[in-house]
């Protein structure tokens, strides 16, 4: 019954528009008050201890690097340089796009700020060359989901912060399936466009070291800033929180050497970095009291005891929680689905029998896949922005791509070597 009632007030509550946080918090505190008679100074000490994290410092940091880079312009001198390289490729300008995406993974951590980085870059410089709108839109929405699994990853920031799990562990597990995954969609890339026969003239572009030299030059500060913040942190200098914000130092320092803004634009950033990360803060107390109230009505223990007394193998549990965040996905956006669904999950996968590690790997190409997943897919919704195609269009573009996130799903899941082999 407790569980009904908090999914009735949960719903009513985001469909008057309230904040997923705030949603999810309102409803678990009304069941723990109410049902649980749960004292207020434990929802508070319960409160506090779901922030007071010092992994989860981080998240600002890498979400303002992120906001640095793309208001500083600096993604599109990296698109440059790997346009030039790949010039002499069949859809070569496709392809750069795709692996300037995977690098910027290894800066920003967030999908959406990867898609929102890129984005107007190459819509400007594909549409040049002929590419379409739908083909341009679905590109740049699914590379951007590969921020959430190479690292620094923010869906692995939050996983191990709420769990436990150290997060270098969980940077080192994705960093084989996010190039695995990376390869795979730079092939679809390359073979759409030569089915399509776009980019057609790839033979009759001159490429010369000088102009290759130039591009590389002023790239430079770019290429080094995943140096700064992954070289940091498994050269055992810094720890995630402290890479973050060497890079925040690195890259600002960058923008401003290149006069690429202001302080009132360095304000902006800072402002926009901070409203973001309240939000993510917010979910993450809603999801934790969310938690809490499961295990005070004794629902977490009674599945976990279910699973272990049951029998289950892990494949078919993994197969039921792919099935579960697919679906879960389409409703809510993937932080909320991390916040909410890994203090129930990760017991019972482990009580399965499989590595929380493996899991969290699992987990993070779940969050994935909603990203481009509709109605509530987050880079679907910034791609329509920047292309001015409906969010139909959108999915359409992403929908070749979509196998593959779909596939290196499949593989991750059932070769748990693949997120493993480099912590063994």
């Amino acid at each position: 019954m407790e569980i009904t009632l908090y999914l009735i007030i949960l719903l009513i509550l985001l469909i008057f528009g309230t904040h997923i946080g705030v949603a999810l918090g309102a409803s678990a505190l009304t069941i723990l008050i109410i049902f649980e008679d749960t004292n207020l100074n434990v929802i508070s000490q319960q409160t506090f201890a779901s922030v007071n994290n010092y992994a989860l410092a981080a998240i600002p940091f890498f979400i303002l690097v992120g906001d640095i880079v793309m208001k500083g312009d600096l993604a599109k001198r990296l698109l440059d340089l790997a346009d030039i390289l790949l010039r002499k490729i069949h859809g070569g300008t496709a392809m750069a796009a795709m692996i300037v995406s995977v690098f910027f993974a290894s800066i920003s951590g967030s999908s959406v700020a990867s898609t929102s980085a890129l984005g107007k870059n190459v819509v400007n410089l594909l549409g040049e060359k002929g590419y379409p709108k739908r083909f341009i839109a679905g590109l740049v929405a699914t590379g951007g989901t590969i921020g959430l699994l190479i690292p620094p990853s923010l869906s692995f920031i939050l996983i191990g912060s709420m769990m436990g799990i150290p997060v270098i562990d969980l940077f080192t597990a994705g960093i084989v399936p996010g190039v695995l995954q990376g390869v795979m969609l730079i092939l679809v890339t390359w073979w759409i466009s030569r089915k399509n026969n776009w980019e057609s003239n790839f033979n009759t572009v001159k490429v010369t070291p000088k102009i290759i030299g130039k591009k590389f030059k002023s790239s430079t500060g770019m290429l080094l800033l995943p140096v700064v913040i992954l070289g940091g942190i498994y050269s055992g200098m810094f720890t995630p929180t402290e890479a973050a914000a060497v890079a925040v130092f690195y890259a600002l320092l960058l923008v401003i050497l290149l006069r690429k803004t202001n302080m009132m634009g360095v304000w902006s950033m800072f402002k926009g970095a901070l409203l973001q990360s309240g939000m993510i803060y917010l979910i993450v107390i809603g999801g934790a009291l969310t938690a809490f109230m499961l295990q005070s009505l004794g629902l977490t223990q009674e599945l976990i005891s279910y699973i272990a007394n049951s029998g289950i193998d892990g494949w078919k549990f993994l197969l039921i929680v792919n099935v579960f965040l697919l679906l879960l996905g389409m409703f809510l956006d993937g932080i909320s689905v991390i916040v909410l669904v890994s203090p129930l999950l990760f017991p019972i996968a482990t009580a399965a029998g499989i590595d929380p590690i493996h899991f969290a790997v699992v987990l993070t190409l779940n969050i994935e896949v909603a990203t481009v997943t509709p109605p509530v897919g987050l880079n679907l919704f910034v791609m329509s922005g920047l292309t001015k195609i409906p969010i139909e269009e959108v999915a359409k573009g992403v929908g070749p791509y979509y196998l593959v996130l779909i596939v290196s799903l499949i593989l991750v899941t059932y070769f748990p070597q693949l997120s493993l082999m480099l912590l063994r």
